[in-house]
């Protein structure tokens, strides 16, 4: 059985969160990271990533002038630049151009402040400050990303003949329309285009009057498009010289994208840096929406959330204007088993929820919904047992589920385990759920397993009244 099994992710609505982490992020590499994210045991690495994350909140909430995160991966320009005679496209140059420019931006910003924010700092050790890479973009570009004139002497001279051409060209025209337009020759609108070149519009009764070429005719027959005669030779030697642009186009674009590759471990750690602050600010973004801070994270095993809140249940009241009480909580190695009673609809479940989806939370690298005073341990294993999951492909009704599961739990639990049960022993007949439940609760309890259970029966009750690292809770009606 896994750690962090699929089933208590499920339990405790982690996919939830996760749909709204996914909301926030700007690149495909962070979706594909949130779509994966689950809760880890790697203690060291998740109280740097929760530290790290709080560091981007708190500029966030110091409203530091942090640089915006809007740019686009470069994935396609990393392979194109890793392969000899290769072409970026001048998209491919602006992505390159607006993730230097961002990666220069955050570099400066956390030169100036890596005393405050040491983590994210640490980011962009191998990001070099240069503006090489810009401005040799920008030299060859203009502000539309059209390839200017100047990019060479063979390009000047191409379109200063282009120019030319095309002025001829439209002289020419307005000269023939004018002529025509006398001898009632053309139709009501004159002139359109056919291929991109520019044609006369005339009566079909007339066409035999008009010198040209005749590419086309209207639906009805009634008007026939020439191309003027003096025009043919003009847009002829037009066409080639447009594909001549082309082709020294593609040569300035290939010969820049050979000057640009040099950079390439640069790039590649451009598209590192703001893919990886991409997946740190959608978390900051929900954290800011929740409302959520670091706890203390303490190595010893003991929970206390003070003020805490279920996420889902606050955004569901914020939504609906209605207050969420928050609630408070304390396990630790004196009171680590928590047996919970009291009325249907007084709040049980939602308070183990509570516990267990904050858990998850946080060993995920997210930051949750509680006082800051909070302290909370990390733990190897969480295990849930929450409502009726009773399988018609497995022939398992709910009971025979419940009693695979515990068996399961019996298994794996340690002392680094949170087991979360829900209704714990129900199921089966009443009497023998009760005594089974005592059972399963007596091994949980010999394990050293930290657990949250709610009950009805008053066996489990008494069990939990008579050891000594086990406690009753009670929810007000």
């Amino acid at each position: 059985m896994s750690k962090f099994d699929k089933q208590t992710l499920i339990d405790l609505e982690f996919p939830t969160v996760l749909g709204w982490l996914s909301n926030y992020v700007i690149g495909p590499t962070a979706e594909k990271r949130i779509a994966e994210l689950g809760p880890s045991s790697d203690f060291n690495a998740i109280e740097e990533d929760l530290k790290r994350l709080d560091e981007l909140c708190n500029i966030r909430r110091n409203n530091e002038a942090f640089p915006s995160l809007d740019f686009e991966e470069l994935p396609k320009e990393i392979q194109a630049l890793g392969i000899k005679n290769s072409v970026l496209t001048p998209e491919g140059f602006n992505r390159v151009t607006t993730a230097s420019q961002l990666c220069n931006q955050l570099a400066d910003f956390f030169t100036r402040k890596d005393k405050l924010y040491p983590l994210l700092a640490e980011l962009l050790i191998e990001t070099e400050q240069t503006t090489e890479i810009i401005d040799q973009i920008k030299s060859i570009f203009d502000v539309n990303w059209r390839v200017i004139d100047e990019a060479s002497e063979q390009l000047m001279a191409i379109r200063t003949e282009i120019k030319h051409l095309r002025n001829q060209i439209n002289k020419n025209f307005e000269k023939e329309v004018r002529r025509l337009s006398k001898g009632n020759y053309l139709g009501e609108t004159r002139e359109t285009y056919h291929n991109e070149r520019r044609v006369l519009t005339v009566l079909a009764s007339h066409k035999r009057q008009v010198g040209g070429n005749v590419v086309g005719s209207s639906k009805t027959g009634n008007l026939v498009y020439i191309e003027p005669q003096i025009n043919v030779p003009l847009n002829n030697e037009l066409e080639l010289q447009i594909d001549e642009e082309r082709k020294e186009v593609y040569k300035i674009l290939r010969e820049l994208t050979q000057r640009i590759s040099v950079y390439l471990p640069l790039i590649i750690n451009y598209q590192k840096v703001l893919t990886e602050f991409d997946f740190i600010n959608a978390k900051s973004r929900l954290a800011m929406e929740l409302d959520c801070v670091l706890p203390g994270i303490v190595h010893h095993t003991e929970i206390e959330l003070i003020d805490a809140y279920h996420p889902i249940l606050w955004r569901n009241n914020k939504l609906n204007k209605k207050d969420t009480i928050p609630q408070r909580i304390h396990l630790d190695k004196k009171s680590r088993m928590l047996v919970i009673s009291g009325p249907n609809a007084g709040g049980k479940s939602i308070t183990l929820k509570t516990i267990g989806l904050l858990q998850l939370m946080l060993q995920s690298g997210l930051l949750i919904p509680v006082n800051p005073n909070s302290h909370i341990c990390l733990f190897q294993q969480i295990l849930s047992d929450i409502g009726d999951n009773q399988s018609i492909e497995n022939e398992l009704s709910t009971y025979s589920y419940r009693l695979r599961r515990m068996k399961q739990f019996l298994k794996v639990t340690n002392r680094r385990t949170l087991l979360l049960l829900d209704e714990f022993g129900t199921g089966s007949d009443p009497d023998l759920g009760g005594a089974l439940a005592e059972v399963f609760f007596e091994e949980l309890y010999k394990k050293g397993c930290y657990a949250v259970v709610t009950t009805h029966y008053s066996n489990i009750k008494l069990k939990a009244n008579a050891l000594p690292e086990a406690t009753n809770g009670c929810m007000l009606f």
